[in-house]
């Protein structure tokens, strides 16, 4: 887990309108098929940025409600997010999360407005 759900996890919860997936490419065919088993059968084109980061989108409807899967495919610049990501048991059982620092790392990375003010909020909570 990446994204608005790893900063809920990490103590800073927010809204969100999407789950942030970080896979390995490797990965990215087994996860889409389990979301597609799943109902997430409205898929998007992949997105390719700028800065090296590559998602696949796949979404599924339910009743008026879009729910949306961003994979995040691990790159070099991930590799170390990945490899410090966390174990967290839930009530559903242990979830792999991206650790507080690498989650900074992403937010930082991108730069948004939004994830500007979520590294605020985790650094709040360390005061």
């Amino acid at each position: 887990l990446a994204g608005a759900v790893a900063l809920a996890i990490h103590g800073a919860p927010r809204a969100t309108t999407d789950v942030d997936l970080l896979v390995p490419a490797a990965g990215v065919e087994r996860v889409l098929a389990v979301a597609r088993r799943l109902g997430f059968d409205l898929a998007a084109l992949p997105m390719r940025f700028g800065d090296g980061m590559e998602v696949r989108r796949v979404s599924k409807a339910e009743g008026a409600d879009l729910l949306t899967l961003d994979l995040l495919l691990v790159n070099p610049s991930l590799e170390p997010v990945w490899d410090d990501r966390i174990r967290v048991e839930t009530d559903f059982g242990p979830v792999s999360v991206v650790s507080r620092s690498g989650l900074i790392r992403m937010k930082a990375w991108a730069g948004r407005d939004q994830d500007l003010a979520d590294i605020r909020r985790l650094e709040e909570l360390d005061r």
